[in-house]
């Protein structure tokens, strides 16, 4: 299964999607922590889901982006934010780096899994089962 990022999965999500509204200026945030902004998001090709938002987290990690499952998320579309709950400083520093060549295999995305683990309550299935048997769509 192959990930597009949304403009090019579809080039009018913009105003598709969102209203007009352009995700990719919407800060992060982890609590209260400004965390980077959103650059882009991936989309899964087989059925148009989102997957994951690509986060550049700025300055204070040397412009690494990475990777934010779209289920921790919540927008603020009136602020252009966009917040993740219970999430840490720390737990991004943690985070793998994507980048633009990355193939995003199973192993790749339960490292990303891993560290947001902590987030989710435990009786989520799915999000504790093996690498093997893990389906992204059980996932909130």
């Amino acid at each position: 299964m192959a990930l597009y990022k949304l403009d090019e999965y579809n080039p009018n999500y913009n105003d598709e999607i969102f209203n007009g509204n352009d995700i990719k200026s919407f800060d992060v945030y982890a609590d209260d922590d400004r965390v980077g902004s959103v650059v882009n998001i991936l989309v899964d090709e087989n059925d148009g889901r989102f997957r994951y938002f690509i986060i550049d987290t700025g300055f204070w990690i040397f412009g690494k982006k990475v990777l934010l499952p779209v289920g921790l998320a919540r927008l603020d579309y009136e602020k252009k934010h966009l917040f993740v709950p219970k999430l840490t400083k720390e737990q991004v520093k943690n985070l793998p780096e994507f980048s633009e060549d990355l193939a995003i295999d199973n192993d790749y995305e339960e490292q990303v899994r891993g560290v947001y683990r902590p987030l989710v309550p435990s009786v989520m299935p799915g999000m504790l089962g093996t690498p093997a048997l893990y389906n992204y769509t059980l996932e909130p």
